[in-house]
């Protein structure tokens, strides 16, 4: 009879466990390629793409420019396993990132081999002690990789 029961749990437990997966959409796949390809800051940009060839990551680095004409370089490593959002559409990807002293942000359109190609920015929020604060922000940042 006690067999009977834990038999009957697991099942349930099985059951349950394939209904959560399906209802949050399996979520994003582990990376089996990566696309190269490169900023129009002049830095690289790698992407990493699920079996479905979609994006699950990327690797790259952005420049803001402060008014005193001074650069912030910032390297950006976004993965979608690592509670980074990455917004899929339609053919369009949005991710977005921010913390105290700084925003990333990346808007994309997503070929169907996984080849990606759109702008990205940057913002610094600098807080001097004995000065104004102000902002370092990077020009629209247009990358592709995988064309």
């Amino acid at each position: 009879m006690v067999w009977v029961r834990i038999s009957v749990l697991a099942v349930l437990l099985a059951v349950v466990g394939a209904a959560v997966t399906l209802a949050r959409g399996g979520g994003p796949g582990e990376p089996v390629a990566t696309k190269y390809g490169v900023t129009s800051q002049g830095r690289a940009f790698e992407l990493e793409l699920d079996a479905d060839a979609e994006p699950v990551a990327f690797d790259t680095e952005l420049a803001a420019i402060c008014q005193s004409e001074r650069m912030v370089e910032m390297p950006w490593s976004a993965k979608a396993g690592d509670g980074v959002r990455f917004r899929r559409g339609g053919g369009k990807l949005h991710v977005a990132e921010r913390g105290d002293t700084y925003e990333l942000a990346l808007d994309a359109t997503v070929a169907k081999d996984g080849a990606v190609r759109g702008t990205m920015e940057l913002v610094v929020h600098v807080r001097p002690q004995t000065r104004a604060a102000y902002d370092c922000v990077s020009p629209k940042v247009r990358f592709s990789a995988g064309r």
